[in-house]
């Protein structure tokens, strides 16, 4: 087996290496801030939308469990407005859906039971940067047959928006505020047309 020493093959094996020139170095700088200034806000705009699509589908599936409870236990159920959702006895505060609460309402008393009737959900509070509208009484009922049931105590909500710094800054023909729209037959959705926000705005307030 021959082996090659190659120790012994003189300067010629030797590899000059070399590093960046100032040129390179200020060249490679400059390119990095520039795609750094690219992508900072491309990547703050995607975490606010981010912020509000959860939110506001959080706040949907909770207007769906409360409607599927109520059918399934043949009673009333409610999502409410609750400002520490996660007491040990939370409590309806009938403001901005920042947190919230579902659970049942056998009574049809419009707030939390403290006879032992079970609550379905807690939500904690959104991030900061969320504003939260809302028209009447923050909080919704739902009866046994499913659809949202007419004001008792309470007014319910049918409209609630959600949003940020930006406001209603418009994307095409979406805003990139949020509604949470819930009809008298109980169907609730989100929607960012200029249509629907526009309404829900009429209805709740402007936002933020």
């Amino acid at each position: 087996m021959l082996v090659t020493d190659r120790s012994s093959d003189g300067p010629a094996s030797v590899r000059t290496q070399r590093g960046f020139t100032l040129t390179e170095l200020m060249v490679t700088v400059a390119v990095a801030g520039i795609l750094a200034m690219v992508a900072v806000p491309n990547m703050r705009t995607f975490l606010q939308n981010n912020r509000l699509s959860a939110a506001s589908n959080d706040l949907l599936r909770s207007f769906y469990l409360a409607r599927t409870e109520a059918i399934k236990h043949q009673t009333n159920v409610a999502v409410c407005a609750s400002a520490v959702p996660t007491a040990a006895a939370p409590t309806c505060s009938y403001g901005a859906f920042n947190g919230w609460i579902v659970f049942q309402d056998s009574n049809f008393t419009w707030q939390v039971p403290n006879d032992g009737q079970p609550i379905f959900e807690r939500h904690v509070l959104l991030d900061s940067s969320v504003t939260v509208k809302k028209d009447n009484d923050g909080i919704e009922m739902y009866g046994a047959t499913g659809f949202a049931s007419p004001a008792g105590a309470r007014n319910p909500t049918r409209n609630i928006l959600l949003c940020d710094i930006r406001g209603n800054q418009m994307v095409g023909t979406n805003s990139v505020e949020r509604a949470v729209l819930i009809a008298a037959t109980g169907r609730a959705r989100v929607s960012a047309t200029s249509a629907d926000v526009s309404a829900a705005a009429a209805a709740a307030g402007a936002c933020p």
